[in-house]
């Protein structure tokens, strides 16, 4: 544990103003989070070295979480990470690294041009008894990501105010601008709802890979998962993305679309989102509810005025349909286990963690896209790596020599771990386990 309190004091100096309260306090939940992890996935971390030997290796070190990332990277205690945004941005506009490759150029070529990131997942309660309210969160992040295209400035603006403030701060020796990161980064990504046969493509190469870490898992003695030989569209209850399709098509003045089927009495809905831009849609609406009321007769009315408000109202033609919380974790996976849990209705998370979740039992289905593309690798700057042909080169020659380059990723199933390990495969080399992974 002395890792944590020498990446935090370091932090602390690097880091001024209102951004570090921020990112110390959000720090501190990553590494809670770092410190406890399932058996299970326990048990696939120690059955990943397992592998045949003499492939080229890269040492992953799983952080349960992207908020560390930096710290680690300008302390050196890794040569990269592999992250979803902002945080290769935040790299590349600190000085701290370089962005040798985003994923959509990951090899193998062409597999992940158009890959799925962020979806929206519901529980089966909500699509079985509240099938309006699925429909109405649905219209909400469809109408969200539209925002999102067709306001590129203004979503700089609101994603920085909701994850970091406005004010400037500084990083190792430079300044950096929120409202510049965010324009950085949401450039790198697709706001994008659309299911197409790219997106069924993408998306059924990561239900094979989840089938083969929940293989490894449970060493392959189990078929009580469904993440094995299994179609992508037996996750997916695609119903209410259709209901809410219509909907915007007919800019909310179409009530048939409303089933009325929904029981009385449910007054709380609860939604968990991750505290990063691919949420942008989210931010927008709630931020704008006045426009998405008015355009579209569906909102999130913020019950206070707050910068980043947590509880809120679902409006519907005017009227209160129900109350909804927003609840916000480190991963996707932390994400996942709040529902399995009936902890959580709703989630935008992804589409990775809730593969896995889904398959190991969690009653919900996806429902929708909600964003594409966004993660990358970033290496130190003094590799003098430029693109992924040199990382290649460099993770070969390290291992050869008996030194792996220690490669940050945020954690096993993530959909940045799942793609950066497949591409890993695809170019020669393996990741196994880094032997100073945060232990509780």
């Amino acid at each position: 544990m002395n890792i944590y309190v020498d990446s935090k004091q370091k932090l602390m100096r690097i880091i001024s103003g209102a951004a570090c309260a921020l990112l110390f306090s959000v720090l501190l939940i990553s590494i809670f989070a770092a410190c406890s992890s399932s058996s299970a996935w326990d048990d696939a971390f120690k059955n990943m070295n397992k592998t045949e030997k003499g492939i080229p290796e890269v040492e992953l070190l799983f952080c349960k979480g992207q908020s560390i990332l930096p710290v680690l990277l300008t302390t050196g205690q890794i040569d990269g990470y592999v992250a979803w945004q902002p945080y290769p941005a935040l790299a590349e506009m600190s000085g701290i690294g370089k962005v040798v490759a985003l994923s959509r150029d990951f090899p193998p070529y062409g597999a992940w041009h158009n890959h799925p990131c962020c979806v929206l997942v519901a529980s089966n309660d909500i699509l079985q008894n509240y099938q309006d309210m699925a429909m109405a969160v649905s219209v909400i992040l469809l109408s969200g990501g539209d925002y999102a295209k067709e306001h590129p400035v203004a979503l700089s603006k609101i994603t920085a105010d909701w994850l970091m403030g406005e004010r400037d701060y500084l990083l190792g020796n430079r300044i950096i601008s929120p409202i510049s990161l965010f324009n950085q980064s949401l450039s790198t990504f697709v706001f994008s709802s659309e299911v197409n046969e790219d997106w069924n493509a993408s998306a059924q190469i990561l239900v094979d890979r989840m089938g083969d870490i929940l293989n490894t898992i449970d060493d392959g003695n189990s078929t009580m998962h469904k993440g094995y030989k299994t179609q992508v569209s037996e996750f997916m209850d695609l119903g209410p993305y259709y209901r809410a399709v219509n909907w915007i098509a007919s800019q909310g003045k179409a009530s048939s679309y409303l089933s009325n089927s929904s029981k009385p009495g449910n007054n709380l809905i609860r939604i968990g989102y991750l505290m990063i831009d691919h949420q942008a849609p989210l931010f927008a609406a709630v931020k704008n509810w006045r426009y998405f009321q008015k355009r579209y007769g569906i909102a999130l009315k913020p019950a206070l005025d707050l910068k980043r408000p947590r509880y809120l109202e679902l409006m519907i033609n005017g009227q209160k349909a129900a109350d909804v919380e927003l609840i916000s974790a480190p991963t996707g996976q932390n994400l996942m286990t709040l529902m399995e849990q009936d902890n959580l209705d709703m989630a935008i998370v992804g589409i990775t963690p809730a593969i896995g979740s889904i398959s190991l039992g969690c009653e919900a289905r996806i429902i929708q896209p909600v964003q594409n593309l966004g993660s990358g690798l970033v290496l130190a700057t003094a590799t003098g790596a430029d693109d992924w042909d040199d990382f290649v080169s460099l993770a070969k020659a390290s291992s050869a020599q008996g030194c792996p380059l220690k490669i940050g990723d945020p954690d096993l199933g993530t959909i940045a771990d799942v793609i950066f390990q497949d591409a890993l495969r695809a170019s020669g080399l393996r990741g196994v386990k880094a032997s100073g992974t945060f232990e509780s």
